[in-house]
């Protein structure tokens, strides 16, 4: 799924960089005992709990200032730490964490790929639709419309959702205040590209993004 636009950032790599870490379970063969589950599994939750660790202190990969979300994203937080888990992880986890969900593997993956753009908020804005202010879609609509190859067809407002349905692009407003990039393929809308606080940015994205060949 190569594309010439900026996708995704790659899954998470672990780098043991404090000279006291030992990689213990690296150095383990047997399977862990029940009800642990299996060897792969339980590297991939250690090595996210040392990457949020991490992130809370203020190290390596923590968020931008600012970066922190409450509640009011309408996103709980099994369901956050799962997608971010698999966002990290790769596919390895994929069927279990839709399991966990009660969500189709290609729901779980869009998920993903959404976190990977725009950590939790992204998220929170592929999962369901939320309440936006008339005025911001309004302006974004007057933003982008240079931009739209068929000018005088309609765009549809739909809750924090623009839609220029014959471009194939739509744009969400999510609740970090920015304009996230959605395509159409094959009936799907799918995360495009990473947010943006200005729309008019966030359209040129998403059209790059349909240029560039399709992901899986």
């Amino acid at each position: 799924m190569s594309s010439s636009h900026p996708g995704p950032p790659p899954c998470g790599d672990v780098h043991h960089d404090t000279p006291e870490a030992v990689p213990v379970l690296d150095s383990l063969a047997d399977p862990p005992p029940a009800p642990l589950p299996d060897l792969a599994t339980l590297r991939a939750l250690t090595a996210d709990a040392a990457a949020r660790a991490a992130a809370l202190l203020g190290g390596p990969g923590a968020p931008p200032a600012g970066g922190a979300h409450s509640q009011a994203d309408g996103l709980d937080d099994t369901t956050a730490d799962i997608v971010r888990f698999v966002a990290r992880s790769g596919d390895t986890h994929l069927e279990l964490a839709s399991a966990q969900l009660d969500l189709s593997v290609r729901e779980m993956r869009l998920l993903a790929i959404a976190h990977r753009f725009g950590g939790r908020p992204a998220v929170a804005t592929c999962l369901a639709p939320r309440p936006a202010d008339p005025d911001i879609l309004s302006t974004a609509e007057h933003a982008v419309q240079p931009l739209r190859p068929s000018p005088t067809a309609p765009v549809e407002r739909h809750h924090n959702h623009l839609t220029d349905a014959p471009a194939h692009v739509q744009l969400r407003y999510g609740p970090d205040r920015l304009w996230h990039p959605y395509i159409e393929r094959h009936g799907d809308w799918q995360p495009a590209a990473a947010p943006h606080p200005d729309p008019a940015e966030a359209y040129r994205a998403a059209r790059a993004a349909l240029r560039a060949p399709a992901r899986r």
